[in-house]
């Protein structure tokens, strides 16, 4: 795909779409945060695992313990 013909997808696709309206925004941005907060959450639930069962592995510094 040449750059051309890129551009002239990018702009067929911008005609094709359409600006959502105020109420469709804020249930896209709802469902986008919960969406991170239960990715953020099992990733906390893993580590928090991962430091109860393998305690070396955890960082020893608010660092990372990269400064001594």
């Amino acid at each position: 795909m040449t750059a051309s013909e890129m551009v002239r997808e990018i702009v067929r696709t911008l005609k094709y779409s359409k600006k959502s309206d105020v109420a469709q925004f804020k249930l896209y941005l709802k469902l986008v945060l919960l969406g991170m907060a239960v990715v953020g959450g099992i990733a906390f639930v893993i580590h928090l695992i991962s430091s109860l069962v393998m305690p070396s592995l955890a960082p020893q510094t608010i660092f990372g313990g990269l400064i001594s």
